[in-house]
């Protein structure tokens, strides 16, 4: 018995020993791994080309460190995305949407709509002095897009806790100290890893003020090396050191060059302690190129792929074994047991949440937690809405949105040009919460050939403001062709002038009704060469001035405001005009009362719009929409509605009509059935195809009788094609028009956002 008890002691010692020894070896022959991947903006998204070859040779990292886009693409790698994950997000990614802050019209409250998308150039003024923006971009798109991929992953305490332990680089900028970020909220973090100065504004976290780690460190191999990596493998794509002058030759260039000096010489020191280096070789590409996106990252594996020998040798010399890494476990839904609110100076913070449509005490998605972001950012009080989440001891969630208030006073520019009222710049202040609490003020004029002036105050009432009263002024002077049978037969300049009070009560966040009472002026100049054919020889001018109720409902679900590609509009008005005063200057002869009535009754004026955009296939937009004016008045001045054109802005009593010139046809009764569709041959650029038909008269019941009685032949139809352009400096319009009344060829031509 003793000896069969030695006997097993015996062999207990000698397996214990060999598998401590086979321990020891592999401890020894398998060094932890290191992962860095630097910033390059777009070009770091060659990272997921390089990935995925590793997946292949079987190496998974023990460490990653990253900057910029570097740490974009490893920290969710870290988080357990694989390469494949990555890889499609690449390819399904709208960057151009994402690199952006603008978001759909249908997300942004009715009466910030108009305005949303107006202006090619803005200035905050604070202090009575201009700033120009700390950034491009806000990143208030990319951001979310973050969001979405780590939802719900509440504040770290540690990012060494992740399936693969990472750490990011950032500069402060009011220190100047490189930060390494290893806990806190993972989307702000990577966010500030790649804040480009100049291109992105800087990223504010608690006291620190950051932008891109690469100013100072933009190859983190050191940090890499400290968290505990024995062997590391770089990814280089950073500044190129064959710079010549030729390659500095913007604006641009030279200061992403400056900015970077320090990083670009601290990445010098970095490679050289680099064990295996990738460097894709991105020739011809830059920093911006994320429309570039596949290609960058096909360059990348191709790159890695060429070093595979080397990484299937390091694989086998280690025995290293490539295992599937464990993502997060992360719920669908979380508890929302508290609200809360950061960062505001001048606006309520229960209006915010108000405006959130969050409630307490319930069970949310990403979807709504999304939703709820988009509400509080279309208020356009804010330019940045974000939220961070603290996981409390019972497994519910504190959500807190982190806000950055706009500045409250704008000056906005807008140089627009068009074939019909020529040029002009537009200048607007828009005010915030500046003259009165809870106030938004715009002034626009339009310096030009036809100038114009639009005042609006809205003072908003209640937590979520959807009731306010609205103060307004418009004017009006436009110097246009007086036409007959498509017949130029000379100029007149009209004037329009109304101003009021009213109030609107906005019904959700794309209806609103509302109520006005207001004083409107209309006036009629004709030109010399006009006067004649008149037989108004010595007519000066006509006007028409009196007091009108307008009452209306607008719905707006469209998700551009001048580029829709899905969604229904609808605009309904009914204006009651009285005490109307009818004055000319004319010496020699009686007024033609036919033309001109002096005795202006009472009337009222009906006006309904439709129109319903649809995207049946990707690059294919489909509008069909009608419209029908009407009036109870004999004819004069202030009840015609003004049809023909084709034109982005929006002016008192015009309509749009395909194959006539701008406010051709002067009617007292019209309706109108159109449709087009719109081919994307290019990213933005719209290959435009557009028919129309219409009736007009100086009845209602005529309008009615002639629709139930004629054929479809009878009907004044007309239609054009061209090109649009939806650019950075505004849409863009080159189109031709045609009638089937008469011989005669119309083109319209319009560039910048017009007024």
């Amino acid at each position: 018995m003793k000896k069969f008890q030695l006997f097993f002691l015996i062999i207990l010692f000698v397996t214990i020993s060999l598998k401590v020894d086979a321990q020891v070896k592999d401890s020894l022959q398998r060094p932890k791994i290191g992962l860095v991947l630097s910033g390059g903006g777009a070009k770091g998204l060659a990272h997921i080309g390089v990935l995925k070859v590793l997946e292949e040779a079987g190496i998974r990292p023990d460490y990653i460190t990253g900057t910029s886009m570097g740490s974009i693409i490893g920290g969710l790698y870290a988080l357990g995305y694989t390469a494949e994950d990555l890889s499609q997000m690449n390819r399904n990614a709208d960057w151009e949407k994402l690199l952006s802050d603008r978001i759909a019209l249908n997300k942004i409250v009715m009466e910030e709509k108009y305005e949303s998308k107006r202006y090619l150039f803005n200035f905050p003024i604070r202090n009575y002095k201009f700033k120009l923006p700390s950034g491009l971009i806000e990143g208030q798109q990319l951001e979310s897009f973050f969001g979405d991929l780590i939802w719900p992953l509440p504040e770290q305490e540690s990012f060494d806790e992740f399936p693969i332990p990472f750490h990011c680089m950032a500069v402060d900028m009011i220190s100047g100290e490189t930060i390494e970020f290893d806990s806190g909220n993972f989307a702000e973090t990577i966010r500030a890893s790649m804040s480009i100065p100049s291109v992105f504004a800087p990223k504010d976290i608690d006291s620190l003020l950051l932008v891109d780690g690469g100013v100072t460190k933009n190859f983190p191999v050191e940090e890499v090396r400290k968290m505990g990596a024995d062997y590391v493998i770089g990814v280089y794509v950073g500044f190129s050191e064959n710079v010549t002058a030729e390659d500095l030759f913007s604006l641009t260039d030279l200061l992403t060059r400056a900015t970077s000096l320090t990083g670009i010489n601290d990445a010098k020191i970095q490679l050289k302690d680099v064990d295996l280096l990738i460097v894709p070789d991105l020739e011809g590409y830059g920093a911006s190129d994320f429309l570039k996106a596949e290609k960058i990252e096909n360059i990348g594996e191709e790159s890695a792929r060429k070093m595979i020998d080397e990484l299937k040798e390091l694989q086998e010399k280690f025995n290293l074994k490539h295992s599937e890494i464990k993502s997060v476990d992360l719920p669908e839904k979380i508890l929302v047991s508290e609200i809360a609110v950061e960062n505001t100076r001048f606006i309520d913070k229960d209006f915010v949440i108000g405006q959130s449509g969050l409630k307490k005490n319930t069970y949310i998605s990403n979807e709504e937690m999304n939703n709820s972001i988009d509400k509080i950012y279309g208020t356009q009080y804010f330019n940045k809405v974000t939220y961070r989440l603290i996981e409390k001891p019972d497994k519910s969630y504190k959500v807190i949105y982190k806000l950055k208030e706009r500045t409250r006073a704008f000056l906005r520019i807008a140089p627009n040009f068009d074939n019909l009222t020529g040029a002009g710049v537009v200048t607007n202040l828009t005010l915030r919460n500046y003259l009165i609490p809870s106030s938004h003020v715009v002034a626009s004029l339009n310096i030009a050939e036809n100038p114009s002036f639009r005042f609006d105050l809205n003072k908003y009432y209640g937590k979520k403001q959807r009731l306010m009263t609205h103060t307004f002024f418009n004017w009006f002077e436009n110097e246009l062709p007086f036409y007959v049978n498509g017949f130029d037969m000379g100029q007149y300049d009209r004037s329009y002038i109304d101003f009021g009070i009213g109030f609107k009560q906005s019904l959700s966040l794309n209806q609103q009704i509302g109520v006005k009472a207001f004083y409107e002026y209309n006036r009629f100049e004709p030109h010399e060469n006009l006067k004649n054919y008149l037989s108004e020889t010595n007519l000066d001018y006509y006007s028409i001035s009196g007091f009108a109720l307008n009452g209306n409902y607008t719905f707006d679900k469209t998700d551009d405001l001048y580029f829709p590609r899905k969604g229904m509009k609808v605009d309904i008005q009914y204006k009651y005009s009285f005490n109307q005063d009818a004055n000319y200057h004319n010496v020699e002869y009686t007024i033609d009362e036919d033309i001109f009535p002096v005795d202006v009754k009472d009337y009222g004026t009906a006006y309904f719009n439709i129109d319903w955009y649809f995207n049946p296939l990707k690059p294919v937009i489909v509008n069909v929409g009608s419209t029908i004016g009407a009036s109870t008045s004999d004819r004069n001045m202030s009840s015609l509605f003004m049809v023909g054109g084709s034109h982005f802005d929006s002016r008192t009593s015009y309509i749009p009509f395909s194959g006539l010139n701008f406010g051709e046809i002067m009617a007292q009764n019209v309706a109108i059935i159109r449709a087009g569709i719109d081919f994307e041959i290019f990213s933005n650029i719209f290959l435009s195809l557009n028919a129309n038909m219409g009736i007009d008269s100086d009845s209602a019941d005529k309008i009615l009788d002639y629709i139930k009685d004629s054929s479809l032949k009878s009907y004044m139809k007309g239609l054009s094609g061209g090109l649009k352009f939806n650019s950075v400096i505004g849409p863009i319009q080159l189109m031709v028009a045609d009638n089937d009344f008469d011989n005669n060829l119309r083109w319209y031509f319009s560039l910048g956002y017009p007024f």
